[in-house]
């Protein structure tokens, strides 16, 4: 942190195409919507005050930005420019402290697992109405899981990102209009 110079941050930032800022950031949280809100219908069997949910909500918050605050050191400390690297991270672990590299990527590959199995499983008891249903699901996804892993990460990304970000997008409208009836 002693390197970093924080008055002038912009020299960190990844300049984008500007044109498109509004569409790409709308796009990212309705994806990361699509990804949510089936894991917070789960959750609705176990959290159920308000009270809680405030606090959680805060200290949940609390802890994102101080991770993000991390990764954002972590990366501006490295000597190549982060957006040509699939996961940039890896890379900086490894040019920082190499001997961890083995470590984090055991971490990246739990916390990949962990997103998924808890992905998956919500989204299964929220659309299977019986065992039978919930099998045949299960199985779809698993074996659409094998075919699309074929397609490589980034390009996965690449493909669903805008996919899911418009299915989002409707999701919220539909979440929306839900909640004014």
């Amino acid at each position: 942190m002693k390197n970093i110079d924080f008055i002038n941050l912009q020299n960190y930032i990844t300049q984008q195409n500007n044109n498109n800022w509004l569409i790409t950031s709308i796009l990212y949280s309705s994806y990361n919507s699509v990804l949510l809100i089936p894991v917070l219908i789960s959750l609705k069997n176990y959290i159920n005050k308000a009270k809680n949910i405030k606090y959680i909500s805060i200290i949940v918050s609390i802890i994102t930005i101080i991770l993000l605050s991390i990764i954002f050191l972590l990366l501006i400390n490295v000597d190549v420019d982060v957006k040509n690297l699939e996961m940039p991270a890896v890379y900086a672990v490894e040019k920082i402290w190499h001997n961890m590299k083995a470590i984090y990527g055991i971490i990246i590959l739990i916390s990949i697992f962990t997103t998924a199995i808890s992905l998956g499983m919500s989204f299964l008891n929220n659309v299977s109405k019986n065992q039978k249903k919930y099998n045949n699901i299960a199985v779809i996804i698993c074996l659409s899981s094998v075919i699309f892993s074929k397609i490589g990460f980034a390009n996965l990304v690449n493909l669903l990102y805008p996919i899911l970000g418009v299915l989002g997008i409707w999701l919220q409208i539909v979440t929306l209009k839900e909640k004014l009836k």
